[in-house]
């Protein structure tokens, strides 16, 4: 016996775009914050503007999430551009030291 199945109408059940958080905010803020050698400030700063535009355009929530990736991304970018001269400059990593025994 198969059931009839009906679409409920109900408006509690439907989400606006101004009740949605934006996705792409909040994977901006993550990779800000979980920055990998770098990469992952540059990544949550790219994606941070693209979902303050669609914030914008959409009328999603996340705003202030975007806003905070670009924020964060910057200073983990400059944490990681530290962190990798100081690498550099204290043990001695530079081109042509390939670290090898001989």
């Amino acid at each position: 016996m198969a059931r009839s199945q009906t679409k409920t109408t109900d408006s509690s059940y439907q989400v606006s775009a101004a009740d949605r958080t934006n996705s792409m905010a909040i994977w901006s803020l993550v990779l800000a914050i979980v920055s990998i050698g770098g990469i992952g400030s540059i990544l949550g700063m790219v994606l941070g503007v693209k979902a303050h535009r669609r914030v914008r355009q959409t009328g999603e929530r996340g705003r202030g999430l975007a806003i905070a990736a670009v924020i964060i991304g910057v200073v983990t970018l400059f944490v990681s551009i530290a962190y990798w001269a100081y690498l550099g400059t204290h043990f001695n990593v530079a081109p042509g030291h390939g670290g090898g025994f001989g």
